[in-house]
């Protein structure tokens, strides 16, 4: 059993869903396989869109939106399929997905409704409608394959933004109506990113959380490994779009890419990794668009040695806190309240009566984070700022030239904070 996941950045156009065929073709096509798919291409984002213009009832923003959306969606079902298939899907979609979608789009509108529940109402079409269109695609190129809406397997507590997982109800799930598929199918689909709450509304596990929806499909199969296909293909030691000395990794251990998508790495989702390592189950990060060419392998092995990685974290907010009183500033109080508020801290740096933390959170949750500090306290809070690292420094690496406003020097890595440039 593999469970292969394929992105939005792959699924970009009809000639990237046309590379689908070669890549199934390409790995473990004698082997059950769960491909696991994400909305095409920025299709989240024009949800959130129209989401946005519905929730402050600008029911004009929205449709327009909504209606290039559905227009590129239906061309891209013109190129793939012949005319009387691509009408029987267009007319599928129709019926299924985008009047139902253009309901809610109206609903929210209308009724002004608020939360982020009517949001992933929304979101939610992305992944359904792109995963019917590749379905579609596929059967029409000779592919047996069965579909299953994610919904129906997933089942998390609802908490947003990212809400957590209820492993005992989805196992179940996945035992009860995923698994007999395979009985009569080596391939089945289903969709990333999405799910459903206990009293089944839909939810999403946040953004670029396909990701970790191929994980947890991959921990409750039990599979042999995991494929995720990027049309970046590998990890490297930098972003090569910032750096042309950046190197790639053909290997690291589950607690190495951990610390790489903690500290701002953007090819895994930084939740993927856990339900992988549960179950020792191998991840391979491989370029889409290059199927047979090496990628990244992420096991248990400890890898070394490796060169110097660098990784940065934007859009973070810097928050200052000095004790007035000459009270002492109790760090792990501050984290604790933060903790609370669901605040994300990714550097800390404390002394005796100052703190800096380089956060990210609402302003909202600051300001009730905040309230609960003591009065004696001043709290500056700043933005935008970057928390710059480099994992596995050569002893002659220095910070390049600018302000760093805080800088922490640790025996295998190094971080410093500045203002966004």
């Amino acid at each position: 059993m593999w469970v292969m996941k394929v992105g939005g950045g792959c699924l970009r156009d009809a000639e990237g869903i046309r590379q689908l065929i070669p890549v199934l073709r390409s790995a473990y096509h004698e082997a059950p396989r769960l491909l696991v798919v994400s909305a095409i291409g920025k299709t989240t984002n024009k949800l959130f869109e129209i989401a946005e213009a519905a929730g402050r009832s600008d029911l004009s923003q929205a449709q327009s939106i909504y209606e290039a959306l559905r227009e590129d969606y239906t061309h891209i079902v013109y190129q793939l399929l012949s005319q009387g298939s691509a009408e029987q899907i267009v007319r599928r979609l129709e019926e299924k997905y985008w009047n139902p979608l253009w309901q809610r789009i109206q609903a929210l509108a209308h009724l002004s409704e608020e939360g982020h529940t009517a949001t992933d109402g929304i979101l939610v079409y992305g992944e359904l409608i792109s995963s019917e269109i590749v379905w579609g695609f596929l059967e029409s190129q000779g592919f047996s394959l069965a579909w299953i809406d994610a919904r129906r397997l997933l089942v998390t507590d609802g908490y947003h933004p990212e809400p957590s997982v209820i492993y005992s109800a989805s196992q179940a799930n996945v035992d009860a109506q995923l698994v007999p598929l395979f009985r009569t199918h080596k391939l089945v689909l289903t969709q990333g990113y999405i799910a459903s709450d206990l009293r089944r509304r839909s939810v999403t596990l946040g953004r670029e959380g396909s990701d970790y929806s191929a994980a947890l499909f991959s921990n409750m199969l039990n599979a042999q490994g995991m494929i995720a296909w990027k049309d970046v293909g590998r990890l490297y030691s930098a972003d090569p779009k910032l750096y042309s000395d950046a190197q790639p990794l053909t290997e690291l251990s589950y607690s190495q890419a951990a610390e790489m998508t903690y500290y701002g790495a953007q090819v895994l989702h930084p939740r993927t990794l856990k339900p992988l390592r549960e179950k020792r189950i191998p991840l391979y990060v491989r370029p889409y668009f290059e199927p047979t060419a090496e990628g990244t392998l992420i096991a248990e092995k400890w890898v070394e040695p490796l060169p110097p990685i660098r990784t940065q974290r934007r859009d973070l907010i810097l928050i200052e806190v000095e004790s007035l009183d000459l009270s002492r500033v109790a760090l792990a109080d501050i984290l604790k309240e933060m903790e609370n508020e669901g605040i994300e801290p990714y550097f800390v740096q404390g002394g005796v009566r100052t703190a800096a933390l380089a956060v990210k959170a609402s302003y909202e949750a600051i300001e009730r984070w905040r309230a609960t500090m003591p009065t004696g306290w001043a709290i500056q809070v700043r933005q935008p700022v970057t928390v710059y690292t480099v994992l596995y420094p050569e002893s002659t690496f220095s910070i390049p030239n600018g302000e760093a406003l805080y800088v922490q020097k640790l025996p295998d890595r190094i971080h410093w904070v500045a203002y966004e440039g």
